[in-house]
């Protein structure tokens, strides 16, 4: 698998001059080190790398990925992949190496798929049905588990069609880490072998999807189904029912939704099924939490000029549980460049509940700076335990553009709460392609400050650096990712470099 990566740069450089492409290198430090790499329990060290190496020109794609976590040797995954994408034939793209694969709406076929769960905040709009086979764009979708092999993708008359097999090496443990000697023993350990196919036309698709595992034991699972997508005038029909089979027997999954858009309204009802046992394995269902039934509804309406509402709940039942989330949401935009925002999100288990409430404001007071705030509340109570916790945060950040060609960032977050349960969270520093939402709790403080700069034209260089407090700790994390004293420090820099 390494040879194959290493050979794509090859096919590569060649077409350099006549397309376009772009490159990306991360690196990242966190200060103190853990315990992990303090004790050489990880044989690597605390740097974060990845590289990313793209390549394009009018019908061909190349990818080149490396990457390396903290505690992994240098360089730990080095992954690859190709497309080929011809003009006047019936092959519409023809993928190989490490793939990313969406068929349908997720519940056959869908990886990577989804980072998080759907927001209650996003139930107003139904989920897309995609038909996309093509090369692994980021290491998320390479470690531990990678699907490696080739994907076709045919249109022939009125009809697309979708086929993909794959032989992919897999980790005997899970988390994709290869830190130590156990992690590394495991790597590549055991196989996989999938299959899947699917047919498309304009409103109406069928999937099927098969693999085996030669884990110990052997894992082989099938999953078949359909997907829908009509319009009638103002209402939209979408979904998808799917069974699937693997040693502990059948079971069915399914989602449907009735949506209707307007001009000042829009909202959506979906009715879903996602049993426990329904195999899961290369699938991630557009809501994606296990239930016997689920019914949700969410709306967005912009109740005047300037504001906007929008709401959401989903309420999920099992066998000997439920679960009730509802969120809401209101939006102003001010006539001087302020947009204002407040909201709230309840979740309410057998025998816990819990909320999160905010008010934020986003606000340009002259074209070269804006201004972002936010406040939090959060609460949580449990019947069984007899206790509750309250907690409250702040958060503020600054964006200034002294230069065209330069970006400076400043912020900081604190917050005070009795514990885990009523966290909040903060946005810190971060670069283009990473999400960044850290969870804080107990007296956290956290700042950061950052910069980007075009130093020439698509050559951009950018640096951040964010340090968390916590009040009276002796240490932070725990286990092996255990760290001494009440901080850290984490210490980044990227560059990003387009080429034609």
């Amino acid at each position: 698998m390494r040879f194959f990566s290493i050979l794509l740069t090859f096919f590569m450089l060649p077409g350099l001059a006549s397309a376009g492409g772009d490159l990306r290198f991360r690196l990242q430090r966190r200060i103190p080190g853990c315990r992990g790499t303090l004790e050489n329990y990880y044989t690597g060290d605390e740097f974060d790398f990845y590289s990313r190496f793209r390549y394009q020109s009018d019908i061909w794609k190349f990818i080149l990925l490396m990457d390396k976590a903290r505690g992994e040797e240098w360089v730990d995954i080095i992954a690859g992949g190709a497309s080929w994408t011809p003009e006047g034939y019936p092959v519409r793209s023809v993928s190989i190496g490490w793939l990313k694969a969406d068929l349908g709406t997720g519940l056959i076929l869908s990886f990577p798929g989804q980072f998080s769960s759907l927001n209650e905040l996003s139930l107003y709009k139904p989920p897309n049905s995609r038909n996309r086979i093509e090369p692994a764009t980021s290491p998320w979708g390479c470690r531990g588990e990678p699907l490696t092999g080739i994907g076709i993708m045919l249109q022939i008359g009125g009809m697309d069609v979708s086929v993909l097999t794959a032989l992919s090496p897999l980790d005997s443990l899970a988390g994709g880490y290869h830190r130590t000697e156990s992690e590394i023993l495991g790597r590549n350990a055991n196989a996989e072998k999938l299959a899947a196919v699917r047919f498309s036309w304009q409103h109406l698709g069928f999937t099927a999807a098969a693999a085996s595992r030669n884990n110990i034991p052997e894992h082989d699972w099938f999953r078949g189904g359909a997907d829908w997508n009509v319009n009638i005038g103002s209402l939209n029909l979408s979904g998808e029912a799917a069974a699937g089979f693997d040693s502990s027997g059948t079971a069915v999954a399914a989602w449907g939704s009735f949506s209707q858009e307007f001009s000042n309204f829009r909202h959506m009802l979906t009715v879903l099924r996602n049993p426990p046992g329904y195999p899961s394995d290369r699938a991630s269902p557009p809501v994606s939490r296990d239930c016997d039934i689920g019914i949700c509804y969410g709306f967005r309406w912009k109740a005047f000029p300037r504001m906007a509402l929008k709401a959401g709940t989903g309420t999920y039942f099992n066998q000997d549980s439920s679960l009730l989330l509802a969120s809401f949401e209101a939006e102003y935009r001010f006539p001087w460049s302020m947009e204002a925002y407040t909201g709230i999100r309840t979740r309410t288990e057998t025998d816990e509940a819990s909320f999160r409430c905010w008010l934020g404001s986003s606000w340009q007071p002259q074209s070269r700076l804006k201004i972002r705030t936010r406040i939090q509340i959060a609460g949580w109570s449990s019947t069984p335990q007899d206790s509750s916790e309250t907690g409250v945060g702040i958060e503020l950040k600054f964006r200034y553009t002294p230069r065209n060609w330069l970006t400076l960032d400043m912020g900081g977050a604190a917050c005070s709460t009795d514990g885990y349960n009523s966290r909040v969270y903060a946005g810190g520093s971060s670069f283009p392609g990473v999400f960044s939402s850290t969870a804080l709790y107990n007296r956290t403080f956290l700042f950061f400050c950052g910069a980007s700069a075009e130093v020439s034209e698509g050559l951009f260089l950018r640096g951040t650096i964010e340090r968390k407090i916590v009040e009276d700790a002796d240490f932070l994390g725990s286990g092996w990712e255990e760290t001494e004293g009440d901080s850290r420090t984490e210490l980044g820099f990227q560059l990003d470099y387009a080429f034609q």
